[in-house]
């Protein structure tokens, strides 16, 4: 939702919400208008937060539409994750290492796929190497 449909949608007036992330209210017309876009991330962490993650970075940018970084996505969270005592930036890291992991587990398993097939046939055929010497 671009910043004018967020403050009329509220009736948030320019001076309340300058005031509410710290900047003037000419500041937050020229946004809310188009003129210009907030500069910096901790000013469009700002927006997001205020308006509850409703407007965040995407919607200061028009053609298709961009995906909302990990801040503005984690916006609505942000009271609760501290609440809790949570690192959302630290969980997110290790969930995208262990994705990683598993996609090239499965691409690795993909590739090799013939040659596990081949070594199974083989195995059921002729047992395993060596199995007349196991005690089990």
């Amino acid at each position: 939702m671009k910043l004018g449909d967020y403050l009329a949608h509220t009736s948030t007036t320019l001076e309340a919400f300058g005031t509410a992330i710290g900047v003037s209210h000419s500041t937050v017309q020229r946004w809310a208008t188009g003129q210009t876009r907030p500069r910096g991330k901790k000013a469009m962490e700002a927006v997001a937060k205020a308006t509850r993650g409703v407007v965040t970075a995407a919607d200061f940018f028009d053609g298709p539409a961009a995906r909302p970084g990990f801040a503005e996505a984690q916006a609505p969270f942000h009271a609760e994750e501290l609440a809790l005592g949570l690192d959302a930036e630290a969980i997110a890291a290790r969930a995208v290492q262990a994705a990683i992991q598993a996609e090239k587990e499965r691409r690795w398993v993909e590739e090799n796929r013939a040659a596990i097939e081949a070594w199974n046939t083989w195995v059921d055929h002729n047992e395993l190497p060596l199995s007349h010497q196991r005690m089990f």
